[in-house]
């Protein structure tokens, strides 16, 4: 189910790669990716438990997710440099 997406590989290792939290306007600005493509692979990883979503203290702000460990996060470094 995670590679069904062509974005999956960007974002999973913008995410590894970068801090412990990450939010999702960041990872859009970063990747160049619209809401929809970033926040569908978020919950993608989410439902996986790669990552958990925090809390917020309104709707005004970006949903924030906490990279949870796996081995998941390594191995898609190393494939995006392949």
């Amino acid at each position: 189910m995670l590679f069904n997406n062509v974005h999956v590989l960007r974002v999973a290792t913008a995410i590894g790669a970068g801090n412990e939290v990450v939010d999702s306007k960041a990872l859009q600005a970063e990747l160049g990716l619209g809401q929809s493509a970033v926040q569908r692979v978020l919950r993608v990883l989410e439902g996986v438990s790669l990552v958990e979503r925090l809390d917020r203290n309104s709707r005004t702000e970006p949903l924030r997710y906490q990279r949870r460990n796996s081995f998941f996060w390594a191995a898609m470094g190393e494939l995006a440099d392949a």
